[in-house]
């Protein structure tokens, strides 16, 4: 009786540690950066089921890329850097720039960076692929969607009614997105992000 009691005791308190360890960890400190940027920029959106805010001055440089169209100088404007990061083979940073403050208009195809987004939730930071996400409709197919909203497909998989898109130079991404879940011919569009990296083991 007193093993059982001795267990039971042990289970219970091992039980609220472990909840104590889970509430410190849901607690995310936000970097208030990052928070004000993304609050700055005005331009928030859903993807896999969160939201996400554009940050305004962000970018992701994949390690090793050149980056000779993002000098620290650019249009005699000196680029202030705010804050520095990574996110699996990507550096991140906020810049403060009058000269270059991003716009929600795609990157055009020869850009070197992408776009960045604040998780309201996870407080972490997204790299904004560029793709948009759309399972369409019976009635609609994928080609269909492209020549309707003057968008490229990228990859169709018709057996799951879904596509991959990208928009063109000077259209607004997240504009385009919007368009596609109210015209009617999508079940949904989505901002594709990627928020977290495999990390090998």
């Amino acid at each position: 009786m007193k093993l059982l009691l001795a267990v039971a005791l042990t289970l219970v308190s091992a039980s609220s540690c472990a909840n104590v360890e889970i509430t410190k960890d849901l607690s995310v400190e936000v970097n208030p950066v990052i928070a004000q940027k993304a609050q700055e920029s005005g331009i928030s959106f859903m993807s896999n089921a969160d939201q996400y805010q554009l940050i305004l001055g962000g970018r992701a440089v994949k390690e090793g890329a050149s980056v000779s169209g993002l000098s620290a100088n650019q249009g005699g404007v000196q680029n202030e850097v705010l804050w520095e990061g990574a996110n699996g083979a990507f550096n991140l940073t906020i810049s403060n720039s009058n000269a270059d403050q991003q716009s929600a208009q795609a990157l055009s195809s020869g850009s070197n960076y992408n776009q960045i987004a604040y998780n309201t939730r996870t407080g972490g930071v997204a790299i904004i692929t560029g793709q948009i996400i759309v399972s369409y409709t019976d009635g609609f197919d994928s080609v269909f969607l492209e020549a309707s909203y003057g968008i490229q497909l990228v990859q169709d998989f018709a057996h799951l009614k879904t596509a991959f898109y990208t928009v063109n130079a000077g259209q607004d991404i997240f504009l385009i997105t919007d368009y596609l879940n109210q015209g009617g011919l999508v079940t949904k569009a989505e901002v594709e992000v990627i928020e977290n990296f495999a990390v090998p083991l």
